[in-house]
C-alpha cells in the first residue's frame, strides 16, 4: 500500500542512510535521534505518527502564561523510513 499524500512524500526531504550504529536498543523496542532535533524516536513511532518526540501536536500544546498563545512546535520534523533491497 502506497501513501502518496504531501505529507508522505519524501522528495521534498533531505535523505540519509543509516549505518549500524545510528540505531539504539532499549527494553521497549528500537530508536533513532531525530535528525532535526536529537530526540530519541522509536521505531514504531517514526511508521506510525511520522514525528519525533520532540514534536508538539497543536491540539495538545499547552498555553503559557494569561495570554493563552499557543507554543510553537518544538520539532518540526517530518519522518519516514524507505526499505531498499536489490536482487
Amino acid at each position: 500500500m502506497s501513501d502518496d499524500s504531501p505529507e508522505h512524500d519524501s522528495s521534498d526531504g533531505a535523505r540519509m542512510e543509516l549505518e549500524p550504529d545510528a540505531l539504539h536498543e532499549r527494553e521497549n523496542g528500537y530508536f533513532l535521534d531525530c535528525p532535526e532535533c536529537g530526540s530519541p524516536v522509536s521505531l514504531i513511532q517514526v511508521i506510525e505518527e511520522g514525528r519525533c518526540t520532540g514534536y508538539l501536536d497543536a491540539d495538545v500544546t499547552e498555553v503559557e502564561g494569561d495570554d493563552e498563545q499557543l507554543q510553537d512546535p518544538a520539532c518540526t520534523a517530518v519522518l519516514s523510513l524507505d526499505l531498499v533491497w536489490g536482487s
